[in-house]
């Protein structure tokens, strides 16, 4: 699978010598796991007396030139032209992150316009994310730049007839479905890695089939029954959020629940996000609940103890799995009974969860603009790769 990482300065400039800048972060982890396969280099200018006499070159982050075109080598001509220059694998700067310096001249000392510079990083690799950037969690080992879990079912696992289906809805592809049976659910590995985290946060993209149920329907866990943590909910509409111990062996029953008025709708793809901070001196303070790309209104509607961090969550025998649509019951012990609680009933995409991390305005941007690869303006794609991202559940 290929992706294009395109970053732009969209410069409108204009003089007989013109420089622009373009700004280049999160390809360097790409580079050094050898997925970058070239580097286009973009100019689009104008001359309105000739480009014969014109110039351009750039300077990559390592200091090196890379001449676009040289005085004499373009034909006779005025007017808009777009020109670029290939760099491939041998080339590159030992770095590509950094600043990428666009150079203009007329050599015959006319004027020139600047009107665009970009640098495309052009990435392939057979472990290709739906975005570049994210740890995606996997049999216990965090993979950096994610898995692309469209074509490969050993990395997400589908239980009791939960099934992929096509949904180009939100420009997504396909999804996964929880609507084949009872108890159907996508499952992943345990993971610790938010074991008292005083800080998270999670995303994921619902299509509820129905919003009428009597119980919650859980999009994202890292929570079982007789195993604690987190969960990401709707209830008849509300948007809500549960952390908690839920496990025999533990003598207290600390939890926090938040929740918000109606805001799902029945068969239109929404998109939730949550952010928690334990800092925050009101209860009701340390969750952030984001629909749709907007913080919502929320309450707290559930407290037993004070809690400023995500919990524990076992206590005894094997942690409970990520999942996606619903929560698995295990026994104490941690094997798998076959039953999903809080089952969601509909299609789920692009589940994703932070260790440590709270989402930016630019996160939220990025993730609510459309599901998986269609997902956020090309500049943000490799933003998370300088995030402790830790699970992606991407179809």
């Amino acid at each position: 699978m290929t992706q294009l990482l395109k970053y732009e300065n969209l410069a409108n400039q204009s003089g007989q010598m013109v420089q622009s800048d373009v700004e280049v972060g999160g390809t360097d982890l790409l580079l050094s796991a050898n997925d970058i396969t070239g580097i286009e280099l973009s100019i689009t200018w104008d001359s309105q007396t000739s480009w014969q006499g014109c110039e351009c070159y750039v300077i990559d982050p390592d200091g090196n030139y890379h001449y676009i075109f040289n005085s004499g080598s373009l034909p006779f001509g005025s007017g808009t032209r777009t020109d670029t220059l290939q760099i491939n694998s041998g080339s590159f700067p030992f770095s590509t992150d950094g600043t990428w310096e666009f150079y203009l001249s007329d050599q015959m000392f006319n004027t020139v316009t600047l009107d665009e510079v970009s640098v495309e990083v052009q990435v392939t690799s057979a472990n290709m994310p739906a975005t570049y950037g994210e740890n995606i969690w996997w049999n216990g080992e965090a993979y950096q730049g994610g898995i692309d879990l469209t074509n490969n079912g050993n990395h997400l696992y589908p239980a009791n007839n939960a099934t992929m289906v096509a949904d180009t809805g939100s420009g997504g592809i396909s999804a996964f479905d929880n609507s084949g049976s009872a108890n159907a659910i996508w499952t992943d590995e345990t993971t610790s890695a938010f074991v008292n985290n005083t800080t998270m946060s999670a995303s994921v993209w619902i299509k509820a089939s129905t919003i009428t149920s009597s119980f919650e329907q859980v999009m994202l866990s890292n929570h079982g029954m007789n195993k604690g943590q987190f969960y990401l909910f709707h209830y008849q509409g509300k948007v809500g959020f549960f952390i908690g111990y839920y496990e025999p062996t533990v003598a207290t029953s600390d939890r926090l629940e938040w929740q918000t008025t109606p805001q799902i709708t029945s068969g239109q793809w929404h998109h939730v996000a949550i952010n928690f901070d334990g800092s925050q001196s009101a209860a009701v303070d340390r969750c952030e609940i984001l629909v749709d790309g907007s913080a919502v209104a929320h309450t707290l509607t559930d407290q037993v103890g004070n809690l400023v961090a995500i919990p524990n969550g076992n206590i005894v025998g094997t942690r409970n799995r990520l999942s996606l649509g619903g929560i698995q019951d295990v026994t104490q012990s941690g094997a798998i009974t076959g039953n999903v609680s809080k089952q969601f009933y509909g299609s789920v995409d692009d589940g994703r969860a932070w260790s440590n991390y709270t989402l930016t305005t630019d996160d939220i941007t990025w993730l609510a603009s459309g599901r998986g690869v269609s997902g956020g303006p090309p500049s943000f794609r490799p933003y998370f790769a300088k995030t402790n991202s830790i699970t992606g559940l991407n179809s």
